[in-house]
């Protein structure tokens, strides 16, 4: 037992100590807090004020086009003549609607936007719906039609959601439970092929170099193989942890700078009042931050946190060990892909399958993969989010760990012959053959 401690305490330092490993550690959560930062940043600071002169020949536009946001409508008395002149100087108008007096409210074709350069799809579009809505209001008007009862044809549904569990009723937000799915079925997918990747990697280095002859005269095979899958595991904890502690920090850090001060707000506020303008640049990004905010506030994060860890590591040592004993069964890596391949079809085949489990996670598939060991990390994981039955949890944890124990097994039986084989090319009878010597 000393001897496997003293090999798992070499493969956690070793990795630990890695600038590469340090570097990546630190950087991650500050990326993710950035990926999280950046819509929130573009809508406070993306956005620039933009003002569009209308000229109105009709008479009928003029203050009822409604401000959205960073567009606002001004009514200058020049004519279209006039302002088309203004455009050319340093500091004269932008945009310019023309609405002309025979304009056809029945068929509005002869409108026209005149830019002093191209003009976003994203402002083309609300200045037509700022028009279209006039125009409607027109159309009401001439048809003599009741616009009160018009309105209330028009139904926007907005429905809350939420999950009836044990403990009683709790908000429930689909895009949060979707985006965590796939999150954690991703990370576990990642992390299992990163630190597995490890210790492949590490088994080949050992034999190809004969450095394994001289290590396995001390301590078996089977304990430097388990000493080597646990340090990793160890190492991919160590990085877990601190990237939650360091997520945490620094998405904590982007809500506190990001929230509008009192002074901001009231400098909004003032704005707004000079028009009918909806979702100013700072309220917009706190609304933004606050949908994030309530959103994440709807899953249980401790339980789905706990289960990440026990799922990584059971997909971990699972698919660790069957790596560990291809490396060190063939010699060459050409030889190596022909059993890496069917060993990572399952988690493969499982990551291109979360959207499905995302649209259905209580289907007869989904159930059942989720409990088959050696796709149970990735679906599981993905139907977490949504809400699992005890029993299904209990049955996949417990034929997961059932599963890792057996293929830890078998893997310890081909290592132990294959670390001290050279020259000989390994199919998958000869295999076979090693696990029943």
């Amino acid at each position: 037992m000393n001897k496997i401690a003293l090999i798992i305490r070499r493969e956690y330092i070793t990795r630990v100590r890695n600038k590469t490993f340090i570097i990546l550690t630190l950087i991650a959560p500050l990326l993710y807090g950035l990926l999280i930062a950046l819509p929130i940043i573009a809508t406070k600071f993306g956005q620039d004020v933009r003002f569009v002169d209308v000229v109105d020949e009709t008479g009928q536009f003029k203050y009822k086009l409604k401000n959205s946001g960073e567009l606002f409508f001004r009514y200058p008395d020049a004519s279209f003549s006039e302002e088309k002149k203004l455009m050319k100087q340093k500091d004269g108008p932008q945009l310019i609607l023309r609405i002309p007096n025979q304009l056809n409210i029945f068929k509005p074709d002869s409108l026209l936007l005149l830019s002093a350069k191209n003009v976003g799809l994203n402002f083309n579009e609300k200045i037509e719906n700022a028009v279209n809505e006039r125009i409607n209001d027109l159309k009401i008007q001439k048809l003599k039609l009741n616009k009160t009862l018009l309105d209330t044809l028009v139904t926007n549904v907005n429905i809350t959601v939420r999950a009836d569990t044990g403990e009683g009723e709790k908000e429930s937000s689909s895009a949060a439970a979707s985006a965590a799915a796939f999150g954690g079925g991703f990370l576990i997918y990642m992390f299992i092929f990163l630190y597995g990747g490890m210790v492949l990697r590490g088994v080949q280095e050992e034999k190809q170099n004969r450095i394994v002859e001289i290590i396995i005269s001390s301590v078996k095979p089977f304990q430097l193989m388990l000493g080597k899958i646990v340090g990793i595991a160890m190492v991919g904890l160590t990085q877990f942890i601190v990237w939650v502690i360091l997520t945490i920090i620094t998405t904590t850090l982007i809500g506190v700078l990001l929230t509008p001060s009192a002074e901001q707000m009231q400098v909004a506020h003032a704005i707004a009042a000079h028009g009918p303008a909806s979702g100013m640049m700072d309220a917009a990004a706190q609304g933004t931050l606050h949908k994030i905010s309530s959103a994440i506030g709807t899953l249980n994060l401790t339980m789905l946190l706990s289960m990440f860890v026990f799922y990584f590591l059971g997909g971990y040592l699972l698919y660790s060990s069957l790596f560990a004993a291809c490396a060190a069964a063939v010699d060459s890596q050409s030889d190596l892909y022909q059993f890496m391949f069917p060993i990572s079809l399952p988690i493969i085949v499982s990551i291109s399958l979360i959207p499905s489990v995302i649209s259905n996670p209580d289907s007869n598939l989904a159930v059942w993969l989720s409990i088959i060991p050696f796709t149970a990390p990735v679906i599981m994981m993905a139907r977490l989010p949504f809400g699992v039955p005890a029993w299904q949890l209990g049955l996949s944890a417990f034929i997961l760990i059932g599963g890792f124990i057996t293929t830890t097994m078998f893997a310890g039986k081909i290592y132990r012959i294959g670390i001290l084989m050279y020259g000989k090319k390994i199919t998958w009878r000869e295999l076979s053959k090693w696990l029943f010597y």
